[in-house]
């Protein structure tokens, strides 16, 4: 499947993916694994996913587009929709991403510290 593929119908998503995938350009080589459901974001190792909500929830007001994330440690520099405890000292964090101003750049760290699995980024 190609991301157009995933994001067929839903164009705001798409422009919203695109937009976070421009900014975090920076950080090296990233691959896409597209499945019906998401699109896993791997550096070294998966370290982000992206999922459209109104496929799955009918009939709410639901963002355009989630970004999950899994941290070794609860990230509280963001205002998460939701952390979860999905493994011993692995939590996974979701952001409703509504429009472009939701990518603050403590959102971009963040994304730059999984990339990197916990290690600082030199630009």
């Amino acid at each position: 499947m190609e991301a157009d593929d995933f994001f067929s119908g839903y164009p705001q998503a798409k422009n919203l993916f695109e937009e976070i995938m421009y900014k975090i350009s920076y950080l090296g080589a990233i691959r896409l694994k597209i499945s019906k459901s998401q699109i896993s974001l791997i550096g070294q190792s998966t370290f982000a996913y992206f999922w459209i909500p109104c496929r799955y929830l009918k009939g709410k007001s639901v963002a355009p587009l989630v970004l999950s994330i899994p941290l070794s440690y609860h990230d509280e520099t963001v205002p998460w929709k939701e952390v979860t405890k999905i493994q011993e000292h692995w939590f996974m964090h979701h952001l409703e991403i509504w429009e472009k101003t939701s990518f603050t750049n403590s959102v971009l760290s963040v994304l730059a510290t999984a990339f990197t699995g916990g290690k600082p980024i030199e630009k």
